[in-house]
């Protein structure tokens, strides 16, 4: 990571699903989330790439597991930060109603002081992470961490999120999804829109076709407005992805990123699915 050139540092985990080129530029501490794989714990991003986790889900003999990130973690990751200059860190995870890791990130922030601010990002995956790139876009700009704290609470109403699955199985093993009471035929035929309002899943629509998926998946898109970011994601459908991508060109004026998603959701939505991801514009 390069010379700090910001008074506050951002910090965030890996289920924001930035790439790594741009979390280096923009000098994001991403904090690596944790899947146990056949008996196995692997750090997001380390030793074990996501393709490759994706391939091979369908054919493993036990379900991937999550396991919670310690406050250790991130201790190290604030304490790294405030030894590089900054004056502050502004940490920012996904929902809290999705996972612990946000209780984990503020348990680690008591031992800095008041120095570093803890946030509930209310959302996952690039709507995540546009909301930790729009921070240390600010930090680079001089923003003081009050400021960013002010830009974030608004960001995190302009940033949207939607899933095509295409299979029921894996959401209805996590027992996750309270609303989700498939019966077998379900989930066979059955792909579902959801979305994360609130940091809660939420079901948009039932769809039958792959195809008809991806058209209310566009439909929705032009329903946003005005993009200042997108991004397609995708677990192990990268081909299927960038077609899809090619489609949506004109949807921003920043380039469009398609990226993997974190196993460690993965794992709990299953392979071939395809989202989006956006940041609106402003009003």
């Amino acid at each position: 990571m390069s010379p700090i050139t910001t008074s506050v540092a951002t910090v965030t985990d890996s289920t924001c699903d930035i790439p790594h080129n741009t979390a280096d530029l923009l000098r994001i501490r991403v904090v690596p989330t944790l899947l146990t794989l056949e008996g196995k714990t692997y750090e997001d991003g380390h030793r074990f790439s996501r393709s490759v986790f994706s391939h091979r889900m369908p054919c493993l003999t036990r379900p991937a597991m999550t396991a919670a990130v310690s406050s250790k973690a991130f201790e190290s990751a604030y304490e790294s930060a405030l030894a590089s200059g900054v004056h502050n860190a502004v940490s920012i995870h996904v929902s809290s109603r999705l996972s612990g890791i946000f209780d984990a990130a503020t348990q680690a922030a008591e031992s800095s002081g008041e120095r570093v601010k803890p946030l509930d990002g209310g959302h996952i995956f690039m709507a995540l992470g546009f909301q930790a790139i729009l921070a240390a876009e600010a930090a680079l700009e001089g923003a003081a961490l009050d400021t960013m704290i002010r830009i974030l609470d608004q960001a995190r109403q302009r940033v949207r999120r939607i899933a095509l699955i295409d299979t029921l199985e894996y959401l209805k093993r996590s027992g996750r999804v309270t609303w989700l009471r498939a019966s077998i035929g379900d989930l066979l035929r059955v792909r579902l829109l959801v979305s994360i309002i609130d940091g809660l899943g939420r079901r948009i629509d039932k769809i039958r076709t792959k195809c008809r998926g991806l058209e209310r998946l566009m439909t929705l898109a032009r329903s946003w407005g005005r993009l200042e970011r997108l991004a397609v994601l995708h677990s192990g459908v990268p081909d299927d992805a960038r077609a899809f991508a090619e489609q949506l060109g004109n949807f921003t004026s920043h380039p469009l990123i398609v990226i993997e998603v974190t196993p460690v959701i993965g794992a709990r939505v299953g392979p071939a699915r395809l989202g989006l991801a956006a940041r609106l514009g402003q009003v």
